[in-house]
């Protein structure tokens, strides 16, 4: 039942509406389970001494300088204490200056005057001050170095948390750059990057300044489709943005995760598009052509003769070749007879014929560079010869970069086949 609609917790299921996309139901969801873990498991709701504390937020206060806005969920917290916390530049060990908490029914995030204290005991949100939380990360843990601990041991450990994170960069060296406002955040947004198969090339925590998109920048001459930067619920600066622009660096910043993920896919969408464009005079689709008895309609450049496609597709510009055995050394040779400039079926012109689509055949128009002696039908080939897309290993490597989606099973198995027959290495 829904939450709101049930009156007997113990029998039913209560269900909670939530989106992804606009956060909607996420308080009521809190709200129900503080209800019944109050309620339902009041006995099982035990204090531990031991100190366990997160870091929510890192502000800079008048008159006090650095802050950081801390949930204390266990333990206890004095003034003085020597505390470590996660920095974006290594570990930050510290001794707390003051234990400061908002004047009653006051937000921690409302200016208003603080009430020092001595000690704090769990559970309590508190504001410290200390010296040189400046680099401190939000949503790390805090730890205090007890007297009888090792400081360096402690350090390793807090750091454990970010160092982890570092795993989720590719180590091809190509990905996205990624930035979050919190560690919460960023481990949020890798792993959804994760189960989307994006991959990620460097991170980072906090503001994205000009430092940050000059270290995502190296993705622009490595791979132009991850020049990009994933920012999740943080601010760009000016001159990091300028920065971005003038580089050719594309910036997208969102408060949902989703959005991102939106934006990026857009992003590479287009990028392969023009790629694609970009690449289409050099892509070379396998095929095999089978020349129609009698359709022979001009035997001289240019070559105009009546075809079928016995196996891949015909694209319009596919170089055409035909192999011929020399009669004196024996040896193969790969003739080219020139480019497939015109295609017509039942003389409506057509780009692309596959295999079996054309029943009657197609006609088609092979035209020579003018730089090439014109090739004759008669003398370099006939009706029995198989004339073949004159592929190569760059226009195969084209194929599988930008025209995977094009390409089926069988014609990739043409590729291998005419490989051979062509010779191409």
């Amino acid at each position: 039942k829904l939450y709101y609609e049930n009156k007997n917790f113990a029998k039913n299921v209560s269900l909670v509406p939530t989106s992804a996309v606009t956060g909607e139901g996420v308080p009521d969801l809190l709200a129900l389970l503080v209800g019944l873990t109050q309620t339902r498991m009041e006995s099982q709701l035990m204090y531990l001494s031991e100190l366990e504390a997160t870091v929510l937020e890192v502000k800079v206060i008048e008159g006090l300088g650095t802050t950081i806005d801390v949930v204390l969920s266990n333990g206890v917290l004095n003034e003085g204490d020597r505390i470590v916390l996660c920095g974006l530049d290594g570990p930050i060990a510290t001794t707390i200056r003051a234990l400061l908490t908002p004047q009653p029914m006051r937000e921690l995030r409302v200016k208003s005057a603080y009430v020092h204290h001595k000690s704090i005991k769990a559970a309590m949100g508190v504001k410290i001050s200390a010296p040189g939380l400046e680099k401190s990360i939000a949503g790390s843990r805090l730890m205090v170095v007890g007297p009888d601990d090792d400081e360096e041991e402690i350090m390793d450990e807090i750091m454990s948390d970010l160092i982890s994170l570092q795993d989720n960069i590719d180590k091809s060296g190509k990905g996205v750059w990624v930035q979050a406002s919190t560690l919460g955040s960023l481990e949020a947004l890798l792993e959804f990057l994760r189960t989307s198969k994006i991959p990620v090339s460097g991170l980072n925590i906090g503001p994205v300044h000009r430092k940050d998109v000059f270290r995502a920048s190296a993705m622009l001459d490595r791979a132009k489709e991850f020049a990009v930067m994933l920012c999740f619920d943080v601010k760009v600066d000016k001159d990091a943005s300028d920065y971005a622009e003038e580089i050719g660096l594309k910036v997208f910043t969102a408060d949902i995760i989703y959005h991102l993920f939106d934006a990026f896919t857009a992003y590479t969408k287009e990028i392969t598009e023009q790629k694609r464009k970009d690449m289409a005079p050099e892509a070379v689709f396998p095929c095999v052509l089978k020349m129609i008895p009698g359709a022979a309609f001009n035997k001289r450049d240019p070559i105009v003769i009546g075809v079928d496609v016995v196996e891949g597709q015909l694209r319009l510009n596919t170089p055409i070749c035909v192999v011929n055995i020399n009669p004196e050394t024996k040896a193969r040779e790969v003739v080219s007879l020139g480019k497939v400039t015109s295609m017509e079926i039942n003389h409506k012109t057509v780009t692309v014929v596959k295999r079996g689509e054309a029943g009657a055949g197609v006609a088609i128009k092979i035209e020579c560079p003018v730089y090439e002696t014109p090739k004759l039908f008669g003398r370099h080939f006939d009706e029995k010869s198989e004339l073949f897309a004159k592929i190569s290993r760059a226009s195969i490597n084209i194929l599988k970069d930008s025209f995977r989606n094009d390409m089926t099973k069988d014609d990739w198995a043409l590729v291998i086949k005419l490989k051979k027959v062509l010779d191409v290495q």
